[in-house]
């Protein structure tokens, strides 16, 4: 399986309204799909990595993070070749 890191940036307009919605959802990657989780010290947003087959596969799963909303965060999806 290929590894993808997954980086969330808080915009300006951030309100934590999904963060509920975003922990719920790696919780239930976990055991699956999630390898690591994490936020960021400064709060200015955090990063997950997950394993899938493919970049189209990996996409589909962030598309599925509550989070993942265009006026909260930007989400960069990066494949990592992580050992």
């Amino acid at each position: 399986m290929k590894k993808f890191l997954v980086m969330i940036e808080r915009k300006p307009t951030f309100t934590g309204s999904l963060l509920q919605g975003h922990r719920e959802f790696l919780g239930n990657l976990k055991g699956t799909s999630l390898v690591y989780a994490g936020g960021f010290e400064d709060q200015s947003g955090g990063a997950y990595v997950i394993q899938a087959n493919s970049l189209e596969e990996a996409q589909k799963i962030v598309s599925n993070d509550p989070m993942n909303e265009e006026n909260e965060t930007v989400y960069k999806l990066k494949q990592w070749n992580f050992s």
